[in-house]
């Protein structure tokens, strides 16, 4: 958590049951769990054959940049005629008219790079232009929230990041609920931290999943801007939504590879009013035959209405209801094709696909007692490093973790176990409330003090800190905090009037 700021700069509260992620994240760690191995052809890049590249790895300019290499390419569609080569204008009306509607106008495009191995990259992330990009699309909609689907999401999002850090040459997130949030990107280690932060500060969590609007922004981008051309994208999401899949692929080039993660198994069905509108109006199955059944159902109705003889009159009776028949046959055989590929777009247009379960909360957070033994070692070590120097940092990790053992507790079914982890928490707080008694009652140089007192001076930035951190009540029904700034403000005071003295 230091490692992502949690520790050093906190100008916020810890996300609410903020330690979940690490929680799952120590599973997805150990490649034998069956989660890590369903995930796992979506948690590893997919790894470049040295051997094939070898020569052109050799004769590979490291300088060039992606964003200075075109191809002329044919128009996908009309949109694209803003960026065709303008000499094309030139050419007579009916010829443009022809090649418009044909696509075949030519425009430049990006050309997408060989993602060639790079020697010597370390563990460290670094922009690299020859390296495999990554644009993320992560769901943030309100049923995330769900059986802490969300908290799941993050840890693979931040388990894959790194992972694969240092086969990454560029990274871009795009969060998405009822509308598509601004880009954030990694182009060095400052901002890959600073990506990897903003994903663990998740919470705000809005409605709708405007899943497909996202897509078409992220094939727009990697179309259009240099840094992002032959960038792969990941889907995380829970939602069940339907997509117009052929639009999607009409943005899609041979380069574009579609890797998603489902969590849950929500599904979406169309309505029969749906249905019936987009069967009738020759969108979907065997149009022409439809279309024929239901002219012949049209002038069966003219016939019958303007028939004379009673013969003629059963004749067309008998016609309509076979046609009538044969019309309901054929939509009970295109209804249930189109249930089954209607909502299932996203399937279908990613090369990975992985649907995950929702997880037990009680059987995934549920302390054990090896997991509580750990714990208790932390604890030992900071009333161990408390005997000889207490400090702000130290405060910051007590109260980090008080947060995971009350989360812990509330997924917590065992008496025992929670026993356990209550007299845990309870020394946390005293391991406080004696640094700051001692002090207050002028006994902390004597040998009956159990704990040194917080050592002086404490910047601003300590103090914000741990107003933000220690907020948890204690038993004379004040809070650490309230406790914590008196007895510093009351130090601080007495250095000031010993500094103005002298």
């Amino acid at each position: 958590m230091e490692e992502y700021g949690f520790l050093g700069h906190i100008y916020d509260h810890l996300p609410p049951e903020f330690t979940a992620v690490f929680e799952i994240a120590r599973i997805l760690e150990d490649e034998d769990t069956s989660l890590s191995r369903k995930l796992a052809p979506v948690l590893r890049l997919p790894a470049l054959d040295h051997t094939k590249i070898k020569e052109e790895f050799e004769l590979f300019a490291p300088e060039v940049i992606v964003g200075e290499e075109y191809e002329a390419d044919f128009i996908r569609n009309r949109r694209d005629v803003a960026r065709i080569y303008s000499w094309q204008f030139a050419l007579p009306d009916s010829v443009f008219d022809q090649r418009l509607a044909e696509r075949m106008l030519w425009m430049p495009v990006s050309k997408a790079p060989k993602i060639l191995p790079v020697l010597q990259v370390g563990e460290s992330f670094s922009f690299d232009s020859r390296k495999q990009k990554v644009f993320v699309l992560f769901d943030t909609s309100s049923s995330m929230r769900q059986h802490h689907r969300i908290h799941l999401a993050q840890a693979i999002l931040i388990h894959f990041l790194e992972r694969n850090k240092s086969d990454m040459g560029f990274i871009s997130l795009r969060t998405f609920d009822d509308r598509v949030h601004s880009r954030h990107s990694a182009i060095d280690p400052g901002s890959y931290n600073a990506l990897m932060r903003y994903i663990l500060r998740i919470t705000r969590l809005g409605n709708g999943t405007v899943l497909q609007k996202a897509l078409v922004m992220a094939l727009d981008e990697i179309a259009t801007m240099e840094h992002l051309s032959g960038a792969e994208i990941l889907v995380i999401t829970d939602g069940a939504v339907s997509i117009d899949e052929e639009m999607i692929r009409s943005r899609m080039d041979e380069n574009i590879k579609i890797h998603t993660i489902k969590i849950g198994h929500a599904k979406i069905f169309a309505s029969d009013k749906m249905i019936d509108d987009l069967i009738f109006r020759g969108k979907f199955g065997n149009t022409k035959m439809m279309q024929d059944l239901l002219h012949q159902e049209h002038e069966l109705q003219y016939h019958l209405q303007h028939s004379e003889g009673h013969d003629k009159h059963q004749q067309y009776e008998h016609y309509l209801r076979y046609v009538r028949d044969q019309i309901r046959h054929h939509k009970n055989k295109l209804c249930e094709e189109f249930h089954k590929q209607y909502g299932h777009e996203l399937e279908r247009l990613s090369d990975v696909y992985i649907e995950i379960d929702d997880f037990d909360d009680l059987h995934l957070f549920g302390a054990t007692a090896e997991a509580i033994d750990d714990i208790e070692i932390l604890v030992a070590s900071l009333e161990e490093e408390a005997q000889e120097f207490f400090t702000a940092e130290m405060t910051k990790k007590i109260a980090t973790l008080h947060d995971h053992i009350n989360f812990l507790l509330g997924y917590e079914a065992d008496p025992e176990l929670r026993k356990r982890l209550e007299a845990l928490d309870d020394r946390l707080q005293k391991l406080l409330a004696s640094a700051m008694s001692a002090e207050e009652s002028g006994e902390s140089n004597s040998a009956e003090a159990d704990h040194s007192s917080i050592s002086l001076p404490m910047t601003d930035e300590d103090i914000r800190d741990l107003h933000f951190l220690l907020e948890f009540d204690s038993k004379l029904g004040k809070t650490q905090w309230r406790l914590l700034i008196r007895y510093l403000r009351k130090l601080m005071m007495k250095a000031m009037r010993r500094m103005l003295r002298k």
